[in-house]
């Protein structure tokens, strides 16, 4: 068959448009290089879930798209996209690969948002990891709650549940705008302040630990208050009065303060003089208010009438003479002492009177000399400047008895009572000196005592008290006096 030349003609213009139209419809929309993995880099992207990514996705960067996910697959850890990426785009390696969708059917592409621009770029084989990339919400869980919330409305309550909604955020435009513009400046308040924020939460812990220990004493107090609360209401009316009458207390009150002022200074400034005795002092307070209470209680039982009938009071009184001997060491002189009718006083020594013997001496053993230091424990003085200082108490002497013709102020064996004090030079020995006043131990109930010869003795022709009780008391008469 014998062609004409303007069928030739036609013939390779046609084949030529065929290769050409062959050729654009292999690179531009079959990506025939592509597949063939000419101009293109791999790139994985580790994700937590696939987040409804698929196969064929767009990949975008700044807008613009960089390459397409050719395959998402499963992993121990999660999902695994792939990227085939064009190699003409530079794109940074330092980024965030987010999913986000495109529509409402679910058409799903990965954003790539550059944390710096510049290099290194990304390469073929390079992986961006699961902290850099984030999935979009799932829906299922919300979509599910939503139906089970519809599920639990019954149908007919259903149009007042929507009818209600209505009416309540009908006209509520410009309200709901300034909360939704409120809630943007809070968010962006907290991006701006959020390691201040991340430190609160993080240091939080503790104090929700102590407030889910102190369950109970909260549930107390909130028991209070609302038992405070409910005691206030029922007294409405006195809270109101007080309320009424509180300003002019408050006057009252007021003026008070002012008629104060003057003095409250110096007041005060006394209490501190005052409050440093008393921590000082502080042991010897606390002794003292034990004991008083007690004390105060024996003295009350001489109030209480005696049992055998006579009203009189229970009270014994012993009369000792001498016994141990008075102290005369420390005071005045013998010769300076006054009787009680004496007007005239003998002059004051510099030095403070007191009992200024040993402090291991029997005698007058709760005397000055013996003060506890409030401030220096386990020293003892009788006066506060000893107290004070690093002083020792020195005793001035051994007691001599009155009327001795000598002093015996070091030698206590030497004294006439002891019986071998020395004689004078060229002098007999004086006799035994013997006590004015003899003293001895009786008992009155069963008349016993000890003769000056120290033998027991018993006066036998005493006349018995006919209401004296010879039982043993028991503890009922110890808390009982009266009976």
């Amino acid at each position: 068959m014998v062609l004409s030349k303007f069928v030739r003609i036609q013939l390779a213009v046609f084949s030529i448009l065929t290769v050409i139209s062959v050729t654009i419809m292999g690179i531009e929309y079959m990506q025939i290089p592509a597949q063939l993995g000419i101009g293109r880099y791999t790139v994985k992207v580790e994700l937590a879930t696939n987040g409804g990514l698929y196969a064929t996705a767009n990949v975008s960067y700044r807008g613009a798209t960089v390459g397409k996910v050719v395959d998402v697959a499963a992993t121990p850890a999660g999902a695994e996209a792939t990227l085939s990426m064009f190699s003409d785009e530079k794109v940074p390696k330092n980024l965030d690969a987010n999913v986000h969708s495109r529509s409402a059917i679910g058409e799903q592409y990965i954003d790539l948002i550059p944390r710096a621009d510049g290099e290194p770029f990304l390469r073929d084989g390079d992986v961006i990891p699961v902290d850099r990339t984030s999935v979009p919400q799932e829906i299922g869980t919300l979509i599910d709650t939503v139906d089970r919330g519809l599920d639990a409305i019954p149908r007919a309550n259903l149009r007042t549940v929507i009818h209600e909604g209505y009416n309540a955020f009908h006209g509520t435009g410009p309200s709901l705008q300034r909360l939704l513009d409120s809630s943007h400046a809070l968010t962006s308040g907290v991006l701006d302040n959020i390691s201040p924020i991340t430190t609160l939460i993080e240091d939080a812990g503790p104090v929700l630990h102590a407030g889910a220990i102190s369950n109970e004493a909260i549930r107390a107090w909130a028991s209070s208050v609302d038992t405070l609360t409910g005691q206030l209401a029922a007294s409405d009316q006195q809270v109101r009065d007080l309320l009424i009458s509180g300003a002019d207390a408050a006057d009252e009150a007021n003026a008070l303060f002012q008629s104060l002022r003057p003095t409250t200074p110096i007041l005060l400034a006394n209490l501190v003089g005052l409050g440093q005795v008393a921590a000082t002092y502080n042991a010897g307070l606390e002794q003292l208010l034990v004991i008083l209470p007690a004390g105060m209680s024996a003295v009350d039982t001489v109030n209480f009438p005696n049992t055998g009938g006579t009203d009189s009071g229970i009270l014994a009184f012993n009369l000792n003479l001498n016994a141990p001997e008075p102290c005369t060491v420390g005071f005045l002189p013998a010769a300076e002492r006054r009787n009680g009718s004496a007007q005239d006083a003998p002059t004051r020594p510099a030095r403070p009177l007191y009992c200024a013997l040993p402090q291991t001496d029997q005698n007058a053993v709760r005397g000055a000399r013996n003060y506890p230091c409030m401030d220096r424990p386990g020293k003892r003085a009788p006066t506060v400047e000893m107290c004070k200082s690093d002083e020792e108490y020195q005793p001035l002497g051994t007691n001599p008895w009155i009327g001795e013709s000598q002093s015996y102020i070091d030698n206590p064996e030497y004294r006439p009572s002891a019986g071998n004090a020395p004689p004078a030079p060229g002098a007999a020995a004086p006799a035994a000196a013997t006590p004015s006043v003899g003293t001895a131990s009786y008992d009155p109930e069963t008349g016993a005592y000890v003769g000056p010869d120290g033998q027991a003795y018993t006066q036998q022709d005493l006349a018995r008290n006919p209401h004296h009780v010879t039982e043993e008391p028991s503890w009922q008469t110890m808390l009982n006096p009266a009976a």
